[in-house]
């Protein structure tokens, strides 16, 4: 556990990546939300009508904002970091747990920050009437939905970006290129499916009821996790 601290030490060296960007990247968002409604405010008047209103709780904003750059963070942690804790006397399982120390301190300032945001929102609909956090998917902004599910969206994005970056040092660049279109192709086909069967689906939402998203996000991060731990053995320095 003493060398797993130390990989952690060296994750959060780093501070603007791991603590700065993915939660400025939440406000940003919440800013983007709130200027949109303005716009669509110009023809409609503020705060909203409840029928606008109304549409902004299907957005699906917040599940789009930060796995981009989290990934990339995973990616670029997972090529940086190697290398050096190994250099510096580390295993390869130190290094893992270590940093998975580290993502969650990560998911947990984003955690944060966004609940932060849902008591403005829930409050005030930042004075216009749009959802950015309460919106159906979470539950219409329940704190234990939202803090759980963007919690598992974090760990589950950084999580993806190290197994890249594991497969990138352990495989190189073609295998790296072969994993992402698999994902693709893997997230491509549930859609596919979701439209095909969409009674099934809706089935299955009614029965998990607002414990769908995380539960969702759980078993992907799950994976993620696995996935991200098995590359790391094999990664070269």
């Amino acid at each position: 556990m003493q060398y797993a601290r130390r990989n952690l030490a060296l994750y959060v060296t780093n501070r603007s990546q791991s603590f700065v960007v993915a939660p400025a990247i939440l406000l940003m968002v919440a800013v983007i939300m709130i200027i949109i409604g303005l716009i669509i405010g110009i023809r409609t008047g503020l705060p909203l009508p409840s029928e606008v209103s109304e549409g902004f709780k299907y957005n699906q904003a917040i599940f789009w904002a930060i796995p981009g750059f989290l990934i990339s963070h995973g990616a670029l942690t997972a090529n940086r970091g190697f290398a050096g804790s190994l250099a510096f006397g580390s295993t390869r399982r130190n290094f893992w747990a270590g940093t998975a120390m580290g993502f969650m301190v990560t998911s947990l300032v984003v955690v944060a920050v966004g609940l932060v945001l849902l008591a403005i929102e829930s409050a005030t609909g930042y004075g216009v009437g749009v959802s950015y956090l309460t919106i159906t998917a979470l539950d219409n902004g329940n704190p234990l939905i939202v803090a759980v599910s963007l919690f598992l969206l974090c760990l589950m994005s950084l999580f993806a970006g190290m197994s890249f970056g594991g497969i990138y040092r352990a495989l190189g660049v073609v295998w790296t290129v072969i994993s992402v279109v698999t994902v693709v192709l893997v997230v491509l086909g549930l859609v596919a499916m979701i439209v095909a069967w969409p009674d099934f689906w809706m089935d299955m939402v009614a029965n998990l009821g607002r414990w769908t998203v995380p539960l969702g996000l759980l078993i992907a991060t799950v994976i993620a996790a696995i996935a991200s731990r098995t590359v790391v053995r094999f990664a070269e320095i």
